[in-house]
């Protein structure tokens, strides 16, 4: 059911409930809230649908036992509904339309009548935003205008007795403080969308009816019978010659000819009514209250469109593996000791009493440690020579295994004994080989090679001798020995396999 026929539909209800419940209110509660009634389906008109979320859609799917069955079911003709829903789209065209024009011929109505009553008017007065004019059009005072706010009166009308026309200006003054003008606009597009509902245009006079004698209410609360019986009297002079006027429907005209004779006497039968208690009338404005606020359970009820289902996302393309971080520089540990005498000594120079008695100095250059032991003390100079030599002369690392993981720490331990010979002279045989040579000497290589405690640990002892002599040569292998022995900085595992390796060389030549 579309928003459009959902409102007519409770609005209809509504306006037939007010008209059942309009007079018995009225007796009890008086016309003021009798005339409030008619906010109710004025109200559910300006009532907006309720959207609720998008209904879930279900995964159940019901098989009969005639779609199971092999035969192919009998064809069934459409009922004649759906063929009335097909032309749903063209009745609402047509209603709407009917609607629009409705509402076009009422204001244009009022527009002419309005150009009317001001054609030849004469101002009398002002009461506060409200204009008073004499008009020779109009027969009776009528009231009309929402925001240029206007009460006609006939020509002459100011000279009447004081007493009428004093009443009669009060009641036309009442329709503006009551704001009746506004409703009656506000009414229309109720009216518009029932054009062709009987029930509403009954339900539109009834409402000018309880407008009229709320309005007579308001005029007479607290007056006397006297009064009471002067206004009656008004009321039916005004309307013995007025006939009805279609263009006054939007308009508050005193004797309110739109509605025809049964308006008179209801207004009449109204002004015999005693004015309700304080009582009565805070129970009638709660059953009001209570109406309005049930308002919202006849709103229409919409469902939001179901969201269109998300098409998956295409595939994103892997992230480029994360390059392996370079390996660490391995770090290198070097620990250079060079012992070197001046070849004076004779066999004597290489004993342990004679090496304990050289100078010994230690340098630190580029993360190597240099430690000399020379018969005589050296200078910054020959320090920077010697360290130079080393550099030149320094004997290669082993290859490491293969398939053996690299280290990340290598410690090198190098005791670079000469006697005689330039540490020049001395030459590697390459980065794959241990040995070393010496130029008019006989060079001893002793070596070890292990990783121990995640170091690599490397230790190499070269010895030159001048001239080859073996005995000269075993006194620096024993002092080699105990300077292997004595460095903390080698482990043990590597110390014991040097001081193997020294061992087998000295117990050679012993």
């Amino acid at each position: 059911m579309s928003w459009l026929t959902d409102t007519a539909l409770y609005t209809g209800l509504l306006i037939a409930l007010v008209l059942v419940l309009r007079r018995p209110v009225a007796r009890m509660f008086g016309p003021g809230l009798a005339y409030a009634l008619w906010a109710l389906p004025l109200l559910r008109l300006a009532l907006p649908p309720l959207v609720l979320p998008a209904k879930p859609v279900s995964d159940i799917i019901v098989v009969t036992a005639a779609a199971l069955s092999p035969a192919q079911p009998a064809a069934v003709e459409a009922p004649v509904w759906s063929t009335v829903l097909a032309y749903a789209p063209l009745f609402e065209a047509a209603w709407l339309a009917g609607a629009f024009l409705f509402l076009v011929w009422r204001i244009g109505s009022y527009r002419a009548m309005r150009r009317n009553l001001l054609r030849g008017a004469v101002a009398v007065g002002r009461q506060g935003k409200v204009r008073l004019i004499e008009s020779p059009v109009t027969p009776a005072p009528v009231a009309f205008g929402v925001f240029d706010k206007v009460v006609a009166l006939p020509l002459g009308f100011m000279c009447q007795p004081v007493q009428a026309r004093d009443l009669a200006i009060a009641h036309e003054l009442q329709h503006h403080a009551g704001h009746d003008l506004a409703v009656n606009f506000a009414m229309q597009p109720l009216l518009a969308l029932h054009w062709f509902n009987p029930l509403a245009w009954t339900g539109w006079r009834a409402l000018r009816r309880d407008q009229e004698a709320a309005c007579d209410a308001r005029v007479l609360a607290g007056r006397d019978a006297a009064t009471r019986a002067d206004y009656a009297r008004l009321i039916t002079s005004f309307a013995k010659g007025y006939r009805q006027n279609p263009d006054l429907a939007l308009a508050a005209p005193m004797a309110c000819p739109v509605l025809g004779e049964k308006s008179i006497i209801h207004r009449l039968r109204s002004l015999t009514m005693s004015e309700p208690t304080k009582t009565n009338r805070l129970i009638g404005r709660l059953l009001i209250g209570a109406g309005i606020l049930a308002l919202p359970l006849t709103a229409s009820v919409t469902y939001a469109a179901p969201d269109a289902p998300t098409p998956p996302a295409p595939p994103t393309a892997p992230d480029a593996p994360t390059p392996p971080d370079a390996p660490d520089a391995p770090q290198v540990e070097t620990r250079v000791i060079m012992i070197k005498t001046d070849g004076k000594h004779g066999d004597h120079a290489m004993t342990m009493g004679d090496e304990a008695g050289m100078a010994t100095r230690t340098v630190t250059r580029d993360g190597r440690t240099y430690v000399f032991k020379t018969t005589k003390p050296l200078s910054n100079a020959e320090v920077d020579q010697r360290i130079a030599e080393a550099e030149h002369s320094m004997p290669p690392m082993p290859p490491e295994a293969p398939g053996a993981p690299a280290a990340p720490h290598q410690v090198r331990t190098i005791v670079m004994q000469h006697d005689g010979i330039g540490m020049e002279a001395m030459s590697m045989a390459g980065p794959d080989k241990a040995m070393a040579t010496c130029d008019g000497g006989q060079a001893t290589n002793v070596n070890s090679d292990q990783v121990v405690d995640g170091k690599h640990r490397v230790t190499r002892i070269v010895m030159c001798n001048k001239g080859g002599d073996k005995t000269h040569t075993l006194a620096a292998l024993r002092v080699a020995r105990d300077q292997v022995a004595g460095d903390a900085n080698i482990p043990a595992e590597a110390k014991a396999s040097a001081l193997k390796q020294l061992d087998e060389q000295i117990a050679k030549l012993d």
